[in-house]
């Protein structure tokens, strides 16, 4: 493991991004509801910080062909319990300087969901600099319902587009999506039809035995690759809504660029604190009498 995935470095003085996400999940589930999507080669990073999440509300794949799967199976195993079940999927790939601002717009979006024609949701960032290799929505007003309508996906555009888009509407996609298992689901056996099937064997397999569930990169085989990128989780391939979230400092981390631009934030909001209590302690300057 020459190079870790950004989620399992510490961001300066940070909580590792995997770190965040797990506390981000548990304010707003029960520890018992929080399922984990991993990779076996990273076992040791993600590992602790994962203590509290059972063994059978883990899906492991055996090297990082397998994340689709794994991902794909834990959605199937809430909807074999409730199709009715929300389901949040929370990126670990990702900064957001203010959690509180990320949390209320969670909140509403939950709240929201009920009323949302296509039973799923998303959040799209509008932050005051530019988006660095982020992924954007192309958002108009809707006809009925709450969010906006997703019109396109623009996968990292180049600057001057994404400015353009950016000055025209557009949100950068966080990939956080909230809805219905049922509809997740449907989703999936629809695209994967055959390897759905397959999963599941394995998840109630895992489940009954309290165990892990491996998901191993070989159900691929014999799957024309066609299918395998069949299933894609942004519009229009996937219906569902956005809900704009102001000011958050997001940033999915995409490229080293925009490593760089977070570790440079985080490096000057330090010397920021750290400056008033410097002057704080500094000797008082007392003028000399005549």
């Amino acid at each position: 493991m020459d190079r870790l995935p950004v989620q399992y470095c510490r961001l300066g003085k940070e909580a590792t991004p995997l770190q965040r996400a797990l506390h981000r999940a548990a304010s707003i589930a029960p520890a018992s509801q929080i399922i984990l999507t991993a990779l076996e080669e990273y076992r040791e990073c993600w590992e602790p910080a994962a203590w509290f999440v059972r063994p059978d509300r883990r899906f492991i794949g055996d090297n990082r062909w397998a994340s689709h799967l794994s991902s794909a199976a834990a959605i199937l195993s809430v909807a074999a319990r409730s199709p009715s079940s929300v389901v949040t999927i929370m990126p670990a790939r990702c900064y957001v300087a203010d959690e509180w601002i990320l949390s209320r717009a969670l909140r509403h979006a939950l709240a929201e969901l009920p009323g949302i024609p296509e039973g799923v949701v998303t959040l799209g960032m509008l932050d005051i600099d530019d988006g660095v290799d982020e992924n954007y929505l192309i958002v108009s007003p809707p006809r009925f319902g709450g969010g906006l309508n997703i019109d396109g996906f623009a996968r990292r555009p180049v600057a001057w587009v994404a400015r353009h888009l950016k000055s025209h509407g557009a949100l950068v996609a966080s990939g956080i999506m909230i809805g219905y298992a049922g509809v997740f689901a449907a989703h999936i056996s629809k695209n994967w039809p055959g390897i759905s099937n397959k999963l599941a064997k394995l998840f109630e397999a895992a489940e009954i035995a309290g165990e892990e569930c491996d998901v191993p990169c070989s159900l691929n085989r014999q799957v024309p690759k066609s299918v395998l990128r069949a299933l894609r989780w942004h519009p229009p391939a996937f219906g569902q809504r956005v809900f704009g979230v102001c000011r958050s400092g997001w940033s999915g981390l995409n490229s080293p660029q925009s490593v760089a631009r977070v570790l440079d934030f985080l490096s000057n909001e330090s010397r920021a604190q750290r400056g008033p209590a410097i002057r704080e302690h500094s000797p008082a300057k007392v003028p000399s009498s005549v």
